[in-house]
């Protein structure tokens, strides 16, 4: 019976993801040049996560620090790691951005000091979080394919 219940419990997130963010298509990765370059205040806005979820797309930041503990949206720690950037104006207060890097091209992200100014290429994946008073919000994280120094 327990199984069943679980069985259920996930049928039933599934379902709401598909709900809330459609059933979106991964699309295949384009060259270093094809990917959609998005200012960054819009990427972390929250409002344009329908719109660029799935989404290759290249982002001017700033290295701020790599995080320890728990990845967001389901990735594994055997493979990916993430760091944290900011915005790449030192005056502007936008939101943190979750940077996810899978391991194998993880290295430059060791070499990174606090406030460099990189450029990440990748996919805009939407993650739902849920507030401590059970407030649900879409936002967007980057799963790197590549990051440079600028």
């Amino acid at each position: 019976m327990k199984k069943h219940l679980m069985l259920f419990h996930y049928f039933c997130v599934v379902l709401l993801i598909s709900v809330l963010f459609g059933c979106a298509t991964i699309p295949p990765k384009p060259s270093q040049s094809e990917y959609l370059d998005v200012d960054y205040r819009r990427f972390v806005s929250g409002v344009y996560v329908n719109e660029l979820a799935n989404k290759y797309v290249k982002l001017d930041c700033r290295f701020s620090s790599i995080f320890a503990g728990t990845l967001p949206g389901g990735y594994s720690p055997a493979r990916y790691m993430s760091f944290e950037a900011v915005s790449p104006i030192h005056r502007e207060s936008a939101e943190p951005l979750t940077v996810v890097v899978p391991k194998d091209v993880a290295d430059v992200v060791f070499t990174l000091r606090h406030g460099e100014n990189i450029k990440v290429y990748g996919r805009a994946v939407p993650v739902i979080t849920r507030t401590l008073v059970g407030k649900i919000y879409k936002s967007l994280i980057i799963q790197a394919d590549l990051i440079q120094k600028q």
